[in-house]
């Protein structure tokens, strides 16, 4: 699972949030990685390294087999951010920054209480597999709240080095 839209939807697949569309507008968007920026994986066998660089609003991300996609990080306080993925349904998890570390948490959306889920107008399946939000607020609200012991690393990576900047050509 290299490419982030790959991991999206196999999240997707596991019981996180989605949506019939974005949710969040370009203009909530705030790419954290000013320069472009390697990370590698963690804890995978063959742990790949992924490039983030700002795209406008949005992060670019280059996979190890060279695929791109693109996320929208909306901040949510300092150093968390809400990722809203490309996909044509996108799904919606957070990260982290902390040093040279970067964290992806996935809330799940049987972690919510059906009552809660309903209050915020969030659609789900019988066994809250499945949520689907029609607004920015449910999964602001929802994500802001999530209970601390549910919180575990869906992933993880570590800073490898700042690409270098190519020479910039003289007159």
């Amino acid at each position: 699972m290299r490419n982030w839209a790959v991991l999206a939807l196999a999240f997707a697949l596991a019981g996180c949030f989605s949506s019939d569309g974005p949710v969040f507008d370009e203009a909530r968007g705030d790419c954290p990685f000013e320069t472009p920026t390697l990370y590698q994986e963690i804890d995978e066998g063959t742990p790949g390294q992924f490039l983030f660089e700002t795209d406008g609003a949005s992060c670019k991300v280059t996979d190890p087999d060279g695929d791109v996609s693109h996320a929208l990080f909306v901040p949510m306080r300092r150093n968390w951010w809400i990722v809203q993925g490309d996909e044509t349904r996108p799904s919606y998890f957070l990260m982290r920054r902390n040093g040279a570390r970067l964290t992806q948490y996935m809330p799940r959306c049987e972690e919510f209480s059906a009552s809660r889920l309903t209050r915020l107008g969030v659609t789900f399946d019988a066994d809250r597999k499945n949520c689907t939000v029609t607004e920015a607020r449910q999964i602001e609200r929802l994500f802001r709240g999530w209970p601390s012991p549910f919180r575990r690393a869906t992933g993880a990576y570590r800073l490898v080095s700042q690409p270098p900047t190519p020479p910039r050509s003289l007159p």
